[in-house]
């Protein structure tokens, strides 16, 4: 079993009885704030999650300059809120990333010119891609949530007309199996559902990165519920939480909703990075 560690934590010591020889090259997930995750592979290909930097007030001032996120690979969007893929466009321009999308927000995104049709991957739930070889299998999962992208955030100079919002599909969570066996699970925003369970069934997570946040989806305890009785991972970190005054619950009611289950809850800050 690996164990991730906090790169700059001494629960290492705690665990370093428990867990074999660490490989000679490892995996990183860093936390941007919200949902945005930038996550390197053993291998050094990079994904990043839900992109929204720049309006994120958790996001650290350095990742507001969207260059100093680096190489980026992949781009993955759970769906189309601006909370979630604010700096996509922008952040797909300069990089080259191939963007995974379900497929109605993808379309909608090549559409309006915000991503390039050549570098749009449009998939749906229970489809498999690995657009960074074949080592790396990145799965569309469901997630209980709704998807739309409002037009005057997205083309603000443009008359948008009398209807602003205009609905891409399901939103959707994502499983990303990694060169090395581990399984990242990255719920979108979601509420708690019973097929949760196949998730767990068809892929055994070892980390997932989990909504808490509650009034647009799960609180810490229903948040608690999915993890402990569906999902079942080694170790959780909390996000989508603290950005706006309705989303004000935290991670130490995760913490404490989780009670004794066997998951250990990673005290993960905006900024900063474990390694797995």
């Amino acid at each position: 079993m690996r164990i991730i560690v906090r790169t700059l934590v001494l629960a290492w010591a705690a665990m370093a009885a428990l867990a074999p020889a660490a490989s000679a090259q490892q995996g990183e997930v860093l936390y941007l704030g919200h949902s945005a995750f930038r996550i390197t592979s053993p291998t050094g290909r990079v994904i990043v999650i839900d992109p929204f930097l720049r309006g994120n007030l958790l996001t650290p001032t350095r990742y507001k300059d969207l260059a100093a996120l680096g190489r980026v690979d992949a781009i993955l969007a759970t769906h189309g809120h601006g909370d979630h893929i604010g700096d996509l466009p922008e952040l797909a321009n300069l990089t080259g990333a191939t963007v995974v999308a379900p497929f109605e927000l993808a379309n909608q995104l090549v559409a309006l010119g915000l991503v390039e049709r050549a570098k749009m991957i449009a998939m749906n739930k229970g489809g498999m891609v690995n657009p960074l070889g074949p080592a790396i299998k990145i799965h569309m999962v469901p997630a209980e949530h709704s998807s739309s992208i409002r037009m005057s955030a997205v083309k603000p100079d443009e008359k948008t007309g009398p209807v602003d919002i205009v609905e891409t599909g399901p939103a959707v969570g994502f499983v990303i199996e990694f060169e090395n066996g581990f399984r990242i699970y990255h719920t979108g925003d979601t509420d708690v559902f019973g097929d949760m369970a196949l998730i767990h069934r068809f892929f055994r997570p070892d980390l997932a990165l989990v909504c808490i946040g509650g009034h647009f989806t799960m609180d810490p305890e229903r948040a608690a519920f999915a993890m402990r009785e569906l999902i079942k991972p080694r170790q959780v970190i909390a996000m989508h939480y603290g950005t706006y005054p309705v989303l004000n619950r935290t991670p130490a009611e995760f913490k404490a909703a989780l009670g004794d289950a066997p998951i250990t809850m990673l005290d993960v800050k905006p900024g900063d990075a474990v390694r797995f």
